[in-house]
């Protein structure tokens, strides 16, 4: 009866109700960030390649592909192999934030300039700063969208309440014209968003760390100054991808869980085990609303991003730099 029923309301369902319901997983939105990310590989090998060295886009499209396979083995994990619907899983929206930190780290400290090493003064490595190789775009948007992040996640811990000493993961509509109790419902509160927060500006840390040491190491004898410059900038640019990505995947599942978690219209058990609908009131209604609806694209977004890392570095869409264009020029 039920699964006629699923059939019914699928034949009736429109376009948009059946593409909403898809995108309503973060594992239908992985696979559409992964199927847009080879359409744009594809697009610009024909177009052209990336300007980072096959040495540091292998790296750091390995931390782009760990984390996309820490969040999506937590995701699958959580919602099909363990139940843990009774489980408050404070660290669901950290672990992509912590991966890419951890990664990020590790690219900063193992940047080395090969020898023989180009001679500079002091005033010139001093001038060079963990902005000089940019992108100035994609740090302001980083920028904000952390800042967005954070904001987003100290409203939802405000609203929120705990059921147990110290995991406020709930949350209480109240149902307006009546004596009725409020309604309680899962939702992202402080249990959820105090580790979301550290990981974010750990990440962010991390993050200005790696372009800090992208921009200070020595440069290169063997390249010229126009050659290694490109490399910095573009090594410069994935990194700040690689953090974009992972906290638009953060924000968006923030987002997913606190739409899932309220609606304008609840059903409620009574005492007899009879369902009655309920009307409650929502706070922050239309952040919610909107919060869901920009839910899927920021994960399709961020997924993308750390996927076209991923196949830049098993080298699809990347086309081979010449040696030849990158040697000094010696004039005898």
């Amino acid at each position: 009866m039920n699964d006629l029923s699923l059939g019914n309301r699928l034949l009736h369902a429109s376009a948009l109700e059946v593409v909403t319901g898809l995108l309503s997983s973060p594992v239908i939105c992985f696979v559409v960030a992964v199927a847009l990310a080879v359409v744009v590989a594809l697009s610009r090998r024909r177009t052209g390649g990336s300007g980072v060295p096959r040495g540091e886009s292998i790296a750091l499209g390995m931390i782009a592909g760990t984390v996309v396979l820490g969040w999506i083995a937590d995701v699958v994990l959580r919602g099909y192999v363990f139940d843990m619907s009774a489980t408050v899983s404070w660290w669901r929206f950290a672990v992509p934030p912590v991966i890419a930190a951890a990664g990020l780290l590790l690219f900063a400290a193992t940047r080395r300039t090969p020898h023989p090493r180009r001679p500079v003064d002091a005033g010139s490595v001093s001038r060079r700063t963990w902005t000089t190789f940019g992108p100035r775009y994609g740090v302001v948007s980083l920028a904000a969208l952390t800042v967005v992040t954070i904001v987003v996640t100290v409203v939802f811990g405000r609203m929120s309440f705990a059921f147990d000493p110290g995991l406020a993961a709930h949350v209480a509509l109240q149902v307006p014209n009546t004596g009725e109790a409020p309604v309680v419902t899962v939702f992202p509160g402080w249990a959820y968003g105090i580790p979301l927060i550290v990981s974010v500006l750990l990440l962010a840390a991390a993050t200005v760390l790696g372009l800090h040491r992208n921009a200070r190491r020595p440069f290169s004898a063997h390249l010229s100054t126009g050659s290694e410059r490109a490399h910095r900038s573009g090594a410069a640019r994935n990194v700040t991808a690689i953090a974009i990505g992972v906290v638009s995947i953060a924000l968006a599942g923030l987002l997913r869980m606190a739409r899932r978690g309220v609606a304008s219209s609840m059903v409620r058990m009574t005492d007899s085990g009879a369902e009655s609908a309920v009307t409650v009131d929502i706070p922050h209604a239309d952040l919610l609303t909107i919060g869901g609806f920009l839910a899927p694209l920021l994960e399709i977004g961020g997924c993308a991003l750390l996927a076209l890392l991923v196949l830049r570095a098993l080298g699809l869409g990347v086309t081979a730099i010449r040696r030849s264009s990158d040697r000094v020029e010696v004039v005898a």
